[in-house]
C-alpha cells in the first residue's frame, strides 16, 4: 500500500509537466508569420522607474519575453496584435500594436498590494485579517550566507517569535522555535506545514532549502484554531516559491563563509594557575600539600619536561608515582586549542518559468558547513532538490505537484563529550607525545586523541517530500481544494567507539588505554517516519447588496503517522571495518521500542466562516472537530474552535477625509486548543516487559520474567485545552511608511497533564492527569518606517516580545529549594531560587557579628570558619535564622524579552543593512565545577575570570571570594543566590550586510548575464553582556557534549547572477 501510494504521488507530479510539454511542442501553425514586426518599447512605473522582467507576450500565442534592466523589450508581432503586460504588483494591460514602438506605464495593482495572507486551508487579503498572523517573505533569507536552518535568519527579528540555539556545532545548533513562550509545562511546540502537509516537528526545518522558501507566515492566536488539537503552539504555514509566467530564468547564488570562534571561557596558563592554586592553599594554611610543590615546580620547569625514565620522581614517594612524567608546555591548551577557523560554503541554483496555461521551478542547493573543532573528522552536508509545477488543465481544474527531496550527512567524533567537559587538567600537558601519538598523565587523556581516535559518530538523514494540490473553480463564487501530501525521513546512524592507547611524552612507554578494547563497541540504528496527509475543503464566497462579504470554509483531513526504530550494537569491535562487527556481545539498542515504533491517526473535519460588513467590521469563527488513535475511544472526539472580530477605524466616515491615516484596525479574538503533549502513543492500554535474561536460575538456564512497563494504565486523560485570548491594534501613517502592530495575549491551560501521587504499596507510577493549571501572558509589538531623500531610500524598525508563564496548580504545594527547578507551583518554568546576596565579609569585626547572628540553627550550609571576604546573605523573613524560608525567586532561565531593531539605506545600486537583536529577563545559574569556582580543585584547571576580580582589602566588591579548597566553603559561597544567578541580558549585533547591484552599462558587455549583486554580511560580530564566566550569554545553563561548541562569528562573501 505504501509503495502505491508513493509511485501514485509522484507520478501525478511528473506526468503533468510531460504532458504539458508535449502539447506546446506540438504547438499551432501561424498563418500570418510572414507580417510580423518588430516591437520594442519601455515599461517603466508611475514615477518612471524602469521594470526589470516585465512579461511581455502576444495574445493567444506561446512565448513571449521579459523587459531587461532599463524596462526595455523587443517581440515580434503583427499590427493589430494585443500584447500582454504583466508583473507581479502591477495590473495586467492588454495593448493594441499600433506601430513598431509602444512604450508602457503599469499602474499599481491595489488588489495585490493589500497583501494576500496565506491562512489555514486558504488565504485572506491582510485588510481583512482579524487574526495574529506574522508574515515573513523570501528577502528575510536572501543574502545571509549558509544556514543551517532557516530559523538561524530570523532569531529576534519576528515579533511573538521566540528563536533560541544551544550550540554552533555543524548539524547539531538546536535551533528552537516557541511562538509567545509556552502553553503548557509539557513540551508544545508549534505545528510546521509545508506546502500544505504538516512536517513531523521543528527540527526539520533544518531540511529545508532557504532559498526555496517565498513566505513564512506565523499563526500565534485563534487563526491557529483551525488545526484544532495541534495549534496549541501555534502553527507555522511555509509556502515554498513556485514558477512564474515568462520566459526561463535562471538564478544562482553562492556564498563563502569564514567562521571564527567568538564567546568562550578562557583557561589559566601556568603561571595563572600556578599562582591561583598556591593562594587558595596559603588560604587553606595547607601550603605542606604536595600540590603547592608541584606549581612551584611548574613554574620553575616552564617550556621544559622532566623524563622519569631518566630522572627520579622529584616528590619520591610523596605523589604522582602513577606518571611517565611531568610535562609544562606553557603552548598547550586542552580548550583554546581545540577550536579555530573554518570555512563554509553555500551554493543554490534554480530554473524558472512559464506561460498562461503552467508555470514550473526546479532548484537545487549545497550547503558545506564546516567546524570550528580543528581535530578529528566534524561537517554537515545538506543536499536539496526540489520540483515545483502548476498545470491549468481546463478552465475549472489546476494541479500543483511540489516534489522535493534533502539529504544531510554529518559526522562528528563520538567522544566529543568527554573532550568538552569542565574536567580539564592543569595547564602544561602537551596534547601529543613529542612524536605525535596519543599523550597521557595519569588518568588524563589528551582531547586531541579522544577526537582523532576514538572512532566517528555519522548521521545520514534523507527526505522525500510529495504534495499534489487539485484545485477547482467551479462557478465564480465556489471554488474547491484536494490536497494529498506524503513525506518520509530515514535516519541512520553509525556510531564507533575505538579503543584508545596513550603514551609518555617520549612516546617510549605506554600510561593508559582508554576505552580499553572491551569498551569498544560498533552501534547502528534506523529509524524511519512516513507521514500521509488527504484533505479537501470547499471555498464559498459571495457578497451580497455590495455591503455583505462573506466566505465559507468546510473540509476533511485525515493523516497517519507510522515510526519505526530498530538498532543494534556491538562490543569489542576490529578498528577499521565499516560494517557492524565485534567480538563481545551483540544487543539491541535499549530505547523505549513503544516510544519509537507506533503508528497513530488523526481524522479532522475543520470549517471557518467570515464576514465583513463594507470592509469595516470584520468577524471569523473557525472549527476543527479531531478525533485521535492515541485516545480510547471514548476520549477520542473533540472541538476546537476560536473567533475573532475587526474594526477598521479609518474607514468610518469621521476618519475618511484624514489622510495622513492610511490604516487603523482594531482587533481581538478568543479560541480554544488542543495539546497531545504527555500523552501516550497507546494511551489506555497496559503495557507489559518481558524479560529473559534477569530472572532467577534454573538449571544452566534462567526463568523468563514479566513485568508492567512501571506505570499504569489511564482511560480517563483527555487533551490538554488551551484557552488563548489576544487583543491589538494595527496603525499605518502617511500611506503606509510607517506602519506597525501592538499586540497583548493570555494563554490559560485548565486542564494540564500532571503527575499525581499512588499509594507506594502498589508498585508502578501513577499515570498523569489532567489537573494541572498553567497561564502564559504578555505583549509583542514592530513599528518600521519607510522613507525616500533625495535618491537615498532608508528604513528603520523594530519590535519586541515579551512573554512570561506560571504554573498555577502542580498538584499540591512543594517547599522551595535551592538552585535551578523546572517546575515550581506558582513560578515560572525554569526557575532558579536562592538567597539574597548581602554583599561580602569585609573585616574580622563583620565576621564575628554575622557568625554570632546567624550561625546558630542555620539551615544554608553556614561553615563554622567562615572567613573574611566570604558572602552575606539577608534574613528575607527577619526570623533571625537563615534557612530555606529566606529562598527567593532569582529569575527565569528561560528568556522573557526578545528583541530586535533594524535600519538601512540604499542609494545607486549600493545598499547597507544592519540588525541588533538582543534577549532580556534571563538569569543563569550554572551550578558548581571547576569553572565556576577557581581553584576550587588543586588538579584541574580554572578559567581565567576571577583574575583581578577576586576579594581582597583593595577590591572589596569583586564577584568571587578569596580562593579555596574547603567543599564547605565553597558550597556556601556559590550556592544559588542573587550574585551567582547571573544576568542572561544581551544585545549583539546580528548582522550588517553591504550590497552592490551591478549597473546595467557592465551587464550588457557580458550580454548574457540580466543581473548580478556581489555582498558581504557579517553575523554575531559582537555583542554587550553581563555574563562575567566568559559563556556566551546564549550558551545553555549546564551546557555539555556538542552544546560546549563556542558560537561563532561569521564573515560571509556573495555574488547573485541572474541570466
Amino acid at each position: 500500500m505504501k509503495q502505491q501510494f508513493i509511485k501514485v504521488c509522484i507520478l501525478s507530479g511528473l506526468a503533468m509537466p510531460l504532458f504539458s510539454a508535449s502539447l506546446l511542442a506540438a504547438g499551432n501553425p501561424n498563418p500570418i508569420v510572414a507580417q510580423q514586426q518588430q516591437v520594442q518599447g519601455t515599461v517603466v512605473d508611475k514615477t518612471g522607474e524602469p521594470l526589470i522582467g516585465v512579461t511581455v507576450q502576444v495574445v493567444g500565442q506561446q512565448g513571449g519575453t521579459v523587459t531587461d534592466l532599463d524596462g526595455h523589450y523587443s517581440i515580434k508581432a503583427v499590427k493589430g496584435a494585443q500584447l500582454k503586460f504583466s508583473y507581479i504588483g502591477f495590473t495586467e494591460q492588454v495593448l493594441k500594436v499600433a506601430g513598431p514602438q509602444l512604450n508602457v506605464t503599469m499602474e499599481d495593482d491595489n488588489q495585490t498590494l493589500q497583501e494576500v495572507v496565506v491562512v489555514g486551508y486558504g488565504v485572506q487579503k491582510k485588510e481583512s485579517l482579524t487574526g495574529a498572523v506574522t508574515v515573513v517573505d523570501s528577502k528575510a533569507f536572501q543574502e545571509k550566507g549558509g544556514l543551517s536552518s532557516p530559523l538561524q535568519a530570523l532569531q529576534g527579528q519576528v515579533p511573538g517569535v521566540m528563536i533560541t540555539r544551544s550550540s554552533s556545532a555543524p548539524g547539531d545548533e538546536s535551533w528552537n522555535l516557541n511562538l509567545r513562550g509556552s502553553s503548557s509545562m509539557n513540551s508544545t511546540e508549534p505545528l510546521v506545514v509545508i506546502d500544505g502537509v504538516a512536517a513531523n516537528s521543528v527540527s526539520e526545518m533544518r531540511l529545508l532549502n532557504p532559498d526555496d522558501i517565498e513566505s513564512i507566515n506565523f499563526l500565534k492566536d485563534g487563526s491557529a484554531a483551525i488545526y484544532g488539537s495541534r495549534a496549541a503552539g501555534g502553527v507555522v504555514l511555509i509556502t515554498t516559491k513556485k514558477g512564474k509566467e515568462g520566459k526561463l530564468q535562471i538564478n544562482y547564488s553562492g556564498s563563502a563563509t569564514l567562521r571564527t570562534v567568538g564567546l568562550m571561557p578562557e583557561l589559566c596558563n601556568i603561571d595563572q594557575w600556578a599562582d591561583g592554586v598556591q593562594q587558595a592553599l596559603r588560604n587553606d594554611n595547607n601550603t605542606s600539600n604536595v600540590w603547592y610543590t608541584y606549581a612551584e615546580l611548574a613554574k620553575k620547569y616552564k617550556g621544559g619536561y622532566i623524563d622519569l625514565e631518566k630522572t627520579t620522581n622529584p616528590f619520591g614517594n610523596a605523589g604522582f608515582t602513577d606518571v611517565k612524567d611531568f610535562v609544562f608546555d606553557d603552548n598547550a591548551d586542552w580548550l583554546g586549542s581545540l577550536f579555530g577557523s573554518t570555512w563554509s560554503t553555500n551554493h543554490s541554483l534554480s530554473l524558472a518559468g512559464g506561460n498562461d496555461k503552467s508555470s514550473y521551478r526546479i532548484s537545487g542547493s549545497f550547503l558545506y558547513d564546516g567546524s570550528t573543532l580543528q581535530y578529528g573528522t566534524n561537517n554537515n552536508k545538506r543536499y536539496n532538490i526540489r520540483w515545483n509545477y502548476s498545470n491549468k488543465l481546463n478552465k475549472i481544474f489546476t494541479l500543483e505537484s511540489s516534489i522535493a527531496f534533502s539529504r544531510q550527512e554529518q559526522v562528528a567524533p563520538t567522544l566529543v563529550g568527554s573532550a568538552l567537559t569542565t574536567s580539564m587538567p592543569m595547564p602544561g600537558l602537551p596534547l601529543t607525545t613529542q612524536d605525535g601519538q596519543a599523550y597521557a598523565w595519569g588518568t588524563w587523556g589528551s582531547p586531541v586523541a579522544k577526537l582523532q581516535q576514538g572512532g566517528d559518530n555519522k548521521l545520514s538523514v534523507r527526505g522525500l517530500s510529495i504534495s499534489e494540490t487539485l484545485k477547482a473553480k467551479i462557478t465564480d463564487w465556489l471554488d474547491g481544494n484536494v490536497n494529498v501530501g506524503y513525506n518520509t525521513n530515514e535516519a541512520r546512524r553509525r556510531k564507533v567507539q575505538n579503543a584508545i592507547t596513550y603514551y609518555n611524552y617520549t612516546g617510549t612507554a605506554q600510561t593508559l588505554q582508554d576505552p580499553t578494547q572491551e569498551k569498544s563497541y560498533f552501534q547502528q540504528t534506523s529509524s524511519r517516519t512516513d507521514f500521509y496527509s488527504i484533505s479537501g475543503f470547499l471555498n464559498a464566497h459571495k457578497t451580497f447588496a455590495k455591503l455583505h462579504n462573506t466566505s465559507l470554509t468546510l473540509g476533511a483531513q485525515y493523516e497517519l503517522k507510522d515510526m519505526e526504530n530498530f538498532g543494534a550494537n556491538y562490543t569489542d569491535i576490529l578498528e577499521g571495518l565499516d560494517v557492524i562487527n565485534g567480538n563481545g556481545t551483540l544487543t539491541l539498542t535499549s530505547d523505549d521500542i513503544r516510544k519509537y515504533n507506533y503508528r497513530n491517526a488523526i481524522m479532522s473535519y475543520f470549517g471557518r466562516f467570515n464576514y465583513d460588513f463594507d470592509s469595516k467590521y470584520l468577524l471569523e469563527f473557525n472549527g476543527r472537530y479531531d478525533g485521535s488513535s492515541k485516545f480510547l475511544p471514548q476520549n477520542r472526539w473533540a472541538f476546537f474552535w476560536g473567533t475573532s472580530i475587526g474594526w477598521r477605524i479609518n474607514q468610518e466616515n469621521f476618519l475618511k477625509d484624514v489622510k495622513w491615516i492610511s490604516n487603523l484596525k482594531l482587533r481581538a479574538s478568543y479560541a480554544e486548543m488542543g495539546s497531545q503533549s504527555g500523552i501516550d502513543n497507546y494511551d489506555g492500554y497496559q503495557f507489559y516487559n518481558l524479560n529473559t535474561t534477569s530472572g532467577a536460575y534454573v538449571g544452566s538456564d534462567r526463568l523468563t520474567t514479566i513485568t508492567t512497563n512501571g506505570k499504569f494504565a489511564s482511560t480517563t486523560r483527555q487533551w490538554e485545552r488551551i484557552k488563548n485570548y489576544n487583543i491589538a491594534l494595527d496603525f499605518g501613517f502617511f500611506n503606509g511608511a510607517l506602519s506597525g502592530t501592538v499586540e497583548g495575549f493570555l494563554k490559560k491551560n485548565d486542564n494540564m497533564l500532571v503527575a499525581i501521587t499512588y499509594p507506594a504499596i502498589l508498585g508502578d507510577a501513577a499515570p498523569t492527569a489532567n489537573s494541572g493549571k498553567f497561564k502564559d501572558w504578555g505583549f509583542e509589538g514592530s513599528i518600521n518606517y519607510n522613507g525616500k531623500i533625495g535618491e537615498v531610500q532608508y528604513h528603520v524598525g523594530g519590535n519586541i516580545t515579551f512573554a512570561r508563564n506560571e504554573l498555577t496548580d502542580y498538584g499540591g504545594t512543594s517547599v522551595l529549594k535551592s538552585g535551578y527547578t523546572s517546575t515550581q507551583q506558582g513560578y515560572s518554568l525554569n526557575s532558579i531560587f536562592g538567597l539574597r546576596y548581602g554583599g561580602k565579609i569585609q573585616n574580622e569585626e563583620m565576621l564575628k557579628a554575622y557568625l554570632a547572628k546567624y550561625y546558630p540553627n542555620n539551615g544554608i550550609g553556614m561553615p563554622s570558619n567562615l572567613r573574611v571576604g566570604d558572602n552575606m546573605y539577608c534574613d528575607e523573613n527577619g526570623d533571625g535564622v537563615l534557612d530555606y524560608r529566606d529562598y527567593i525567586y532569582l529569575g527565569s532561565d528561560t528568556p522573557e524579552i526578545s528583541y530586535s531593531f533594524n535600519a538601512g539605506a540604499s542609494w545607486k545600486g549600493i545598499d547597507f543593512n544592519i540588525v541588533f537583536q538582543g534577549s532580556a529577563n534571563r538569569f543563569v545559574y550554572r551550578g558548581i565545577d571547576a569553572w565556576t569556582v577557581p581553584f576550587r580543585s588543586l588538579y584541574t584547571n580554572s578559567t581565567t575570570s576571577s583574575i583581578g576580580n577576586t576579594w581582597s582589602e583593595t577590591n572589596p566588591n569583586a564577584y568571587y571570594n578569596p580562593y579555596t579548597t574547603d567543599a564547605n566553603i565553597v558550597s556556601y559561597n556559590y550556592q544559588a543566590n542573587s550574585l551567582t544567578a547571573q544576568d542572561g541580558r544581551y544585545i549583539r549585533l546580528k548582522n550588517i550586510t553591504v550590497g552592490y547591484n551591478l549597473p546595467a552599462s557592465v551587464l550588457k558587455k557580458l550580454g548574457f548575464v540580466n543581473a548580478a549583486r556581489i555582498y558581504f554580511t557579517g553575523e554575531d560580530l559582537w555583542e554587550s553582556t553581563k555574563i562575567t564566566d566568559g559563556w556566551d550569554p546564549e550558551a545553555k545553563r549546564n551546557a555539555s557534549d556538542v552544546s560546549r561548541y563556542p558560537f561563532t562569528r561569521n564573515f560571509t562573501f556573495g555574488l547573485n547572477l541572474t541570466f
